[in-house]
């Protein structure tokens, strides 16, 4: 792996990337089914005794192992530099994993110069490592990974992400109609509740398509990084008075999506 601009060597982040998902998956594992709610974000959103202490188990290792990088958490906010700094979500699929479902994960990026140049998708009920580097690939426990071949919007499955955690009524009236509208043109179409997962799905080409309403860089940069080197294509629709939509896809399907969803 060639070095890139980043203050240390690219191996050596990763490795302590990789080294910390895993301890942080470790942990999460051991909760699993058993969290507790600490207090509320928002109408649909609660933070959890286990968000919390996987997020202080990542950023105390990551502060310890490479201090002059800064770090921008979910639940803790952003701390350091701003010119190479890690994107952590310490547990994507919070209500997931409060109801005991194995579907949640563990995500990380690390941006230099205004460029992610790492992402790393930890899952680990099924102990799964999803590895990007900007412009060396995409990998999944070290064996290279595409996006699907898939050539139609017939063919596809589609995943589509939470519409809301606010409660909006108009956002998930809009939502409910994408979907309708979606799911009349394809194989399938799920909703999993984890954008970690979703994007690490199609970027392995378990899934073909992903349409999300998750705008925070701690839901999307790592799984977006892992879809571009996998391949895969991404663009935003921003419709009048209404929310953010992204499409994240094979490029076979890609234009088909994305038609589809700008005439809605």
């Amino acid at each position: 792996m060639k070095e890139t601009q980043t203050p240390v060597a690219i191996p050596d982040v990763v490795k302590i990337a990789e080294d910390t998902a895993r301890e942080a998956g470790a942990y999460l594992l051991h909760k699993l089914g058993t969290a507790k709610v600490k207090h509320r974000k928002s109408l649909r959103d609660d933070v959890l005794d286990a968000d919390l202490q996987a997020e202080h188990l990542i950023v105390t290792r990551l502060r310890k192992e490479l201090s002059h990088i800064g770090i921008l958490s979910e639940e803790a906010g952003r701390e350091g530099a701003c010119e190479h700094y890690w994107i952590v979500d310490p547990l994507d699929g919070s209500t997931n994993f409060q109801h005991g479902s194995p579907l949640f994960g563990v995500a990380i990026a690390l941006v230099t110069h205004q460029r992610t140049q790492l992402g790393i998708i930890y899952l680990p009920t099924s102990d799964e490592m999803f590895i990007a580097i900007h412009g060396q690939g995409a990998y999944l426990n070290k064996a290279r990974i595409t996006v699907s071949e898939v050539a139609t919007l017939h063919q596809a499955i589609i995943h589509v992400g939470d519409f809301t955690k606010e409660g909006d009524l108009e956002i998930i009236k809009e939502g409910l109609e994408n979907f309708s509208k979606v799911a009349k043109h394809t194989q399938r179409i799920r909703m999993i509740g984890t954008a970690a997962t979703d994007l690490a799905y199609v970027a392995c080409g378990r899934a073909d398509a992903l349409i999300n309403y998750a705008t925070a860089s701690w839901d999307i940069e790592a799984g977006k990084l892992l879809l571009l080197e996998a391949g895969g294509k991404v663009s935003t629709i921003q419709r009048h008075n209404s929310k953010p939509v992204s499409i994240y896809s094979n490029k076979n399907i890609y234009h088909e999506v994305k038609e589809l969803l700008e005439t809605i």
